[in-house]
């Protein structure tokens, strides 16, 4: 009973008392009484008060802490890419670690080897607040994409499309702007020490990803849902929650590059395709920026 009630109390914003404090906790199981009803009753009317503190403190952050949640989802992704790209060239094993002239993106070279430290300096940089690991991660990672896509891809070599011989994304090209976005979102964001639990539970997460592109049709496609409801809970709520705005504008720009790809190619689509996902990428980049704007004016 008291797991759940402490669980619940995560509901809070994390500098609020009650996450640090056990009255709450021990107030709660005094009402519930030994009531296993009563106390998930608790639980739940502990969860709605810490929504409402989360409400209040919301419109009063900053911006910077938008950009730090923009880096730490974009690092996520990042890291399962990488992580997704090695599961292809080892299952059914594929190892070449010479890799020089190779034609089969199915390989594990030392530039995939070097794309998943990369990947993982960032995650490991954004947990531990180091700034000069996370940074370096971040540039280091732009500079191994933006060689593939360039010198690579153009040759026919490209790393990254491994992805599209399997039916999937990203390919080179299309990686290139959410390693831009993740590398100015990790330089602009105010990085603190978190707690090393996150480690182990991002690690899940990026294995979660992995599996779900492997499972679904399309590699990292799926991931046009979750980007799509950000996109549209920052153009309905952006004005209450300045960090959800930020979020929205650096999907909007990482997606911006492959949506105009996408809608110039039209035997990929339909043309009223382009009516639909034109305006409403515009509406997700040109909106949040105005309550953003309005913001700064205010």
């Amino acid at each position: 009973m008291r797991e759940l009630l402490v669980f619940a109390c995560r509901a809070f914003p994390p500098d609020h008392r009650a996450r640090r404090s056990d009255e709450v906790v021990d107030t709660a199981l005094l009402a519930a009484n030994g009531s296993a009803w009563r106390g998930a009753r608790e639980a739940v009317s502990l969860v709605g008060a810490g929504v409402r503190q989360r409400l209040r403190v919301e419109p009063h952050r900053s911006l910077r802490d938008g950009v730090a949640l923009l880096a730490g989802v974009f690092a996520l992704v990042n890291l399962a890419v990488a992580l997704a790209g090695i599961a292809l060239g080892v299952d059914p094993p594929r190892i070449n670690f010479l890799g020089l002239f190779f034609r089969n993106p199915y390989v594990v070279d030392w530039w995939w080897i070097a794309f998943a430290v990369a990947a993982a300096a960032i995650v490991l940089g954004l947990v531990l607040g180091n700034r000069r690991l996370a940074l370096g991660g971040a540039f280091v990672n732009l500079g191994i994409v933006v060689y593939d896509a360039i010198f690579l891809a153009a040759d026919g070599r490209g790393h990254l499309e491994a992805f599209a011989f399997a039916g999937g994304l990203p390919t080179g090209r299309q990686w290139l702007a959410p390693a831009a976005v993740l590398a100015f979102a990790t330089a602009a964001a105010p990085l603190r020490r978190l707690t090393l639990w996150r480690l182990p539970l991002a690690l899940a997460a990026a294995v979660l990803l992995v599996m779900l592109s492997r499972e679904t049709w399309g590699g990292f496609f799926f991931l046009r849902w979750p980007l799509a409801a950000i996109v549209v809970l920052a153009m309905a709520f952006g004005w209450l929650a300045p960090r959800l705005a930020v979020v929205a504008i650096g999907v909007s720009v990482a997606v911006a590059p492959s949506v105009a790809e996408y809608l110039t190619t039209p035997y990929y689509h339909a043309p009223v395709v382009s009516w639909v996902v034109a305006p409403g990428l515009a509406l997700g980049l040109l909106l949040p920026l105005a309550y953003l704007t309005r913001r700064r004016l205010t």
